[in-house]
């Protein structure tokens, strides 16, 4: 079985590099694409028209978003724990990471904590 440090370092990675990360670059996606599926052709206009410090402001509010979404999602699995649990299981051990957590809904925020070990953007904006 992983250590605890180690269970929760890949689900920070994962949660980092495979949500967090890719609704910043979203923006960066939409302004390079020449063509885009017709639902996505309002935000890629709107996000074309903005000038580079504007598309660094809307990166910044994505940053802090998704930093407060993460927040308060991981904080429902440590006030609902009864009902709602995240379960790590390898082989026929289980863990639940709220239990192997201090506080699994900062664990992205914290000094050394996901954003800053794992996001591309982790230097760009302020948590």
């Amino acid at each position: 079985m992983k250590t605890n440090q180690e269970i929760l370092d890949r689900l920070g990675n994962l949660i980092i590099t495979d949500c967090f990360d890719k609704g910043i670059n979203f923006v960066d996606q939409l302004r390079k694409n020449k063509t885009t599926p017709q639902i996505l052709k309002k935000e890629m206009d709107f996000v074309k028209s903005l000038t580079e410090d504007q598309v660094d402001g809307l990166k910044q509010l994505i940053h802090r978003t998704q930093n407060n979404f993460l927040f308060n999602f991981l904080k429902i699995f440590e006030e609902y724990g009864d009902e709602y649990k995240i379960i790590y299981k390898e082989e026929n051990e289980e863990k639940n990471l709220v239990e192997i957590s201090e506080m699994l809904k900062a664990e992205h925020m914290i000094d050394g904590g996901w954003i800053e070990r794992f996001s591309k953007y982790a230097d760009d904006y302020e948590i």
